[in-house]
């Protein structure tokens, strides 16, 4: 990955994904908006000289053998004016090169991530790309709002912190990273088990097993009261599920 090249193609396809070049400010009503200041995003080039690509593949990119500098995650400030998109270009002892990415998430979710992605390795090969579309209007609601809202969902205010007419989970202290394999005979086993007394107009998908006996376990080990009700959620690309539908080349969150 030659980073002259990929600094000529960022420049370029910026062009049309003009709000990572902004940054974050507060409106006076307490939301946070993009001012599409033009003011850059930020292209690292680095040099890691004591470890082979084949070290971090053969450990299966483990977290805990990724040295720490090698991602730009923690560069991005939590904080308002932070840098909205970073890119650190990594070239390790051997010649092999790492690309790593961290986008703020109030700019985009990962469908447009990626597209966005996919434009910029376009851009680098000369190739046509679909412009993004950057309409916010698309999301503007129609008609009356319901009276009464289920507790499970997440109802979000300007400027709030915290999410309203949510219990709250006791705060976690700690987190710590593990990587589990599933192997297919262990998946199907996972799927027999759960599937046991449900009729075929009812079947469980190999993923509804996984979460099932994720979500079993979890709760388990959180020592969470057997009569406490818990939800398990999953956040949605909402681009096909809304009506209209939202159009594919969407630049922004839309994310149920």
């Amino acid at each position: 990955m030659n980073s002259q090249k990929l600094i000529v193609s960022l420049e370029d396809v910026l062009n049309d994904y003009y709000p990572l070049a902004g940054t974050l400010k507060n409106a006076p009503d307490g939301r946070t908006i993009i001012d599409c200041n033009d003011c850059g995003v930020q292209f690292i080039i680095a040099e890691c000289s004591d470890i082979t690509i084949n070290q971090l593949e053969n450990k299966k990119w483990e977290h805990a053998v990724i040295p720490h500098e090698l991602t730009s995650y923690s560069q991005i400030p939590n904080k308002i004016d932070p840098i909205l998109f970073i890119v650190q270009h990594t070239t390790f002892v051997d010649g092999s090169v790492a690309l790593s990415t961290s986008i703020h998430h109030q700019i985009a979710d990962a469908f447009g991530f990626y597209t966005f992605m996919k434009s910029w390795g376009r851009r680098a090969r000369l190739e046509h790309i679909d412009p993004p579309i950057h309409d916010r209007s698309l999301l503007k609601t129609s008609g009356n709002p319901p009276a009464h809202v289920p507790h499970e969902y997440l109802i979000m205010q300007p400027g709030s912190e915290k999410p309203l007419n949510v219990q709250q989970s006791p705060a976690i202290s700690s987190l710590t990273k593990k990587i589990f394999h599933f192997s297919q005979d262990n998946l199907k086993r996972l799927r027999d088990y759960y599937s046991v007394g449900i009729t075929n107009e009812n079947w469980i998908s190999t993923n509804d097993a996984l979460v099932a006996h994720i979500w079993r376990t979890v709760t388990r080990a959180r020592k969470i009261d057997l009569n406490t009700e818990v939800f398990c959620g999953f956040v949605i690309d909402g681009r096909d599920r809304l009506i209209p539908p939202i159009p594919k080349s969407y630049f922004g969150n839309v994310t149920l």
